[in-house]
């Protein structure tokens, strides 16, 4: 089991991330939520980027990550050290400026490339990824960020922004958004991240087109894949008079047969699943049939003798 100290670097931003608590405004240094502890029309929940604690105003309380998880949990410390243990939470803290730039722009993308540099494609290869599948989705991408210059894979979202990986940084160049992939198909396979999807491709190349795909990028971005239905991800564009109304509400028609939710399995991912699966009934399957003893897609290839 993890010591207390190993728990404190694991980022609070992550675990507020997974659990799909709703991210308000944000800069280089610090985070505000909707609070995970109660039922708030204003951000009241702060996190500090670079000392990796949090502040409730509505409560005049806060501090690091085990005395988030035992307040969000109400556990002692045994139980917040194994919940962080079992690997739903493994995102370590990053150097600060590492975590949350997308408000505030304090960096400059300078090139964009296609997938070629040896210390990325070895990070590739050491998930188990497809290069092949890799190149097609992926570039390099270098840039500035406080004035210091760094490269990484680039996974484009919708929003134009680039969600960057490489062996030390987990971050976002520019707006938080899901990336959607329209083949034209009756099905739709949801998941966190494009390392999941990297793996499903891995696993099943023949299922490229066979299905449309998105990426939440986060599982914070759930709620307006979900809700929010003037997006066109899972909902048809139609016209007023074709949408459903039932009890005064209109409701806008599902492009989908199936909905498959590949999502981690950890609480945030049992969560994520149980909201898709409560507001789209009889549409929904959950993909981790497919990984039932690993946290993700990319661990059971990590896990597997898998020729790529």
């Amino acid at each position: 089991m993890i010591n207390c100290s190993e728990a404190k670097k694991i980022s609070l931003v992550s675990i507020l991330d997974k659990m799909g608590a709703k991210k308000i405004k944000q800069n280089n240094r610090e985070i505000w939520y909707i609070s995970p502890f109660r039922n708030e029309s204003t951000a009241s929940f702060k996190i500090d980027l670079e000392k990796n604690i949090w502040f409730d105003h509505g409560e005049g309380k806060g501090g690091n990550v085990l005395d988030f998880v035992m307040r969000y949990y109400n556990c002692d410390l045994k139980k917040a050290l194994q919940i962080l243990d079992n690997d739903s939470f493994s995102f370590h803290q990053p150097i600060s400026h590492d975590e949350a730039i997308e408000k505030e722009k304090n960096y400059e993308i300078r090139a964009i490339k296609p997938l070629t540099n040896t210390q990325l494609i070895n990070y590739i290869q050491s998930r188990y990824i497809s290069l092949k599948i890799a190149e097609k989705y992926c570039v390099e991408v270098y840039y500035t960020l406080n004035n210091k210059s760094y490269f990484g894979i680039g996974f484009i979202n919708d929003f134009e922004g680039y969600e960057i990986r490489n062996k030390y940084v987990k971050m976002c160049l520019g707006t938080k958004a899901p990336s959607y992939f329209n083949n034209n198909s009756s099905q739709i396979v949801l998941f966190e991240s494009w390392s999941d999807f990297l793996s499903f491709l891995t696993l099943y190349p023949k299922a490229e087109r066979h299905y449309d795909y998105l990426i939440l990028n986060s599982v914070g971005t759930l709620h307006n894949v979900l809700i929010n239905e003037t997006n066109n991800y899972l909902y048809k564009c139609t016209n007023r008079e074709s949408d459903i109304c039932i009890k005064n509400t209109l409701y806008k028609e599902l492009k989908y047969d199936i909905i498959i939710c590949c999502f981690d399995n950890d609480e945030a991912g049992n969560t994520a699943t149980k909201k898709v699966q409560n507001i789209f009934p009889n549409r929904v399957k959950d993909g981790r049939y497919l990984y039932p003893n690993h946290k993700d897609l990319n661990d059971f290839i990590n896990t597997h003798i898998i020729n790529v």
